[in-house]
């Protein structure tokens, strides 16, 4: 009958699966290095002289080695598995709230962005159509300017052919027509009677008298001569005579408080602010209204020049004003050099985002620590059944009441370590002990001292054998079996009878024997297998052994004839 190849197992009953074979694959060329040169290169052991230390070294580290290698590194890689499972479940909770908080981050930009250009869109079409309304005002006084002729009329209709446009444009605070000297020539006030009034030093008279092609004028902040001394701005365009030559100015200005009576109704935030910028980066007026912010030049702020390079456009940045950051909308009017920014605060936009953030956050930190906490007390469970199983499967493998691996396990250790012998071309001994005259000690003495005498004769059979491999068990009844690899008959002999002296040592009184001691009979086997032979040969051989030394009178050895030509020597005995 063919031998057929199972999975080796270790003493404790673990069987290590074709994985952690392969995980130990290159491990295993370094521990038979290892091995090798601690045997110091000597030969395999064929007796077994117990103060060859040399001969001990090499198998016990080879064995120690195999045993970490096999189940260290197995629970190693299950707590790795392990752990790397709960750090996936954890990064995948953190980047799924990190990829939420993210998307919501970029919603709430977006539509802050949607919303200060639609407020911006709103102003900037009121704002240009009012400044249109004034820009006609300043044409039909320049027209009505030219049909005086010798300004012969009356006031009256002067008046209504110089500023009869201005009366639609509610915007305008006032409306003024100066000659080349800055002296008023008229006004579209509510009386229509001459006064003084000099604008020579005004900026708007001043940049139109020294340049001739500059068209419409946004002026500086200013406070009106004409209206108490509230600050304006004034839009201005150039007079001139038949030949060219300057001959005035006309003049609408507009109060600054009337301008931002277009943003009382707007809700930007506590931190939102809607400017004012002249071309040149002159901040003309603000919303909320401060009068010691406007009439400042930021023309060389970088804030400022990024407002100026384009015709509209959406950046967030730090305000040079008053320092705080926000997202700023901006729009250059078409018709006119103006430029109007709505600006709305960065963290008042975020306020609401931040506290989402906050929960979700806190949420997925609780979450992360629940699976860390699973993980730990799925990991203690896992440790806690392993122990149990590993427990179950060494109480299945060992008899209860000597402590030594039992038939089960015997039978599996014989098994691997006949397939080593195969491998290795070494020799394997196989001893079956058996106590003499058992059943007349349990008669006399009861079974409970028969049991002390079976754990004292296991205990023998344990300091007998010094090597890891080998392994003493409780074959049943008052049996037991040693399986010696790499031990040659003689070895064999020799631990044989270490142990037949070593039981009659313990001097166990025993009436029912002829010794008067409880001893034992031993029955030794050997072989050297090779491919195909049958380890049930090994066993037959060894209990027919047992046989013989039972019918020579018990308390000595025999050695099986078929398998070894060495020699054997007998004990002397009595008669049973």
């Amino acid at each position: 009958m063919r031998l057929i190849r199972q999975p080796e197992r270790s003493l404790s009953g673990n069987v290590p699966n074709r994985s952690a074979f392969q995980s130990i694959y290159l491990v295993l060329p370094c521990i038979s290095l290892l091995c090798e040169a601690s045997r110091g290169n000597c030969p395999r052991r064929q007796s077994r002289p117990s103060a060859n230390c040399n001969n001990l070294l090499g198998p016990f580290i080879e064995y120690i080695l195999i045993w970490f290698v096999q189940c260290r590194m197995k629970r190693l890689f299950s707590e790795v598995y392990l752990h790397l499972i709960a750090g996936v479940i954890a990064l995948g909770i953190l980047g799924i709230s990190a990829h939420t908080l993210w998307v919501d981050r970029q919603n709430t930009w977006h539509e802050a962005e949607r919303a200060s250009r639609n407020v911006l869109t709103t102003i900037a079409h009121d704002l240009d159509g009012n400044l249109e309304l004034l820009d006609l005002s300043l044409k039909g006084a320049m027209e009505g300017l030219r049909y005086l002729g010798s300004q012969q009329l009356p006031a009256d209709l002067q008046y209504r052919m110089l500023f009869d446009r201005a009366a639609s444009a509610s915007f305008m605070g006032a409306l003024l027509l100066v000659d080349q000297a800055g002296k008023l020539i008229a006004d579209a006030g509510p009386v229509i009677a001459p006064r003084s009034l000099d604008v020579a030093d005004r900026e708007y008279f001043i940049v139109h008298k020294e340049n001739n092609h500059i068209g419409l004028f946004v002026s500086r902040p200013f406070a009106s001569r004409t209206s108490h001394g509230d600050l304006s701005i004034g839009i201005s365009r150039r007079l001139s005579d038949p030949t060219g030559h300057f001959a005035g100015v006309v003049m609408g200005s507009i109060p600054l408080a009337t301008i931002n009576q277009m943003f009382d109704n707007l809700s930007l935030g506590r931190q939102g602010a809607i400017n004012l910028f002249r071309n040149d980066g002159v901040l003309l007026t603000r919303y909320p209204y401060d009068a010691g912010q406007i009439n400042q030049d930021l023309g060389n702020s970088p804030h400022v020049q990024r407002l100026l390079q384009a015709k509209s456009g959406t950046f967030d940045s730090i305000s040079p004003i008053d320092g705080i950051r926000r997202i700023i909308t901006f729009e250059r009017l078409t018709k006119y050099p103006l430029v109007l920014t709505v600006a709305l605060s960065v963290d008042e936009i975020f306020s609401a985002w931040q506290r989402k953030a906050l929960i979700l956050s806190l949420a997925t930190l609780a979450l992360c620590c629940a699976v860390v906490g699973l993980t730990i007390l799925f990991q203690r469970e896992l440790k806690r059944r392993t122990r149990a199983e590993t427990k179950l499967r060494r109480i299945a493998r060992t008899d209860d009441l000597t402590g030594l691996p039992n038939r089960r396990a015997f039978r599996e250790t014989f098994e691997r370590e006949w397939r080593q012998a195969v491998r290795a071309g070494s020799p394997v001994s196989l001893l079956f002990v058996d106590a003499d005259y058992f059943k007349n000690f349990n008669d006399r003495y009861g079974h409970g001292r028969g049991d002390e005498v079976l754990c004292a004769v296991a205990g023998t059979l344990e300091t007998s054998i010094r090597r890891p491999r080998d392994v003493a068990a409780r074959y049943g009844g008052e049996e037991f079996a040693i399986i010696l690899p790499e031990t040659d008959p003689a070895g064999a002999g020799l631990i044989a009878e270490n142990i037949l002296q070593s039981i009659v040592a313990l001097n166990i009184a025993h009436e029912g024997s002829p010794y008067q001691v409880v001893t034992a009979s031993i029955g030794i086997a050997s072989a050297r297998p090779s491919r195909g032979s049958e380890r049930a040969v090994l066993l037959e051989a060894a209990d027919q052994a047992l046989y013989e030394a039972k019918a020579a009178g018990r308390n000595c050895l025999r050695v099986a004839e078929d398998t070894t030509q060495s020699q054997h020597k007998a004990r002397p005995h009595a008669v049973a």
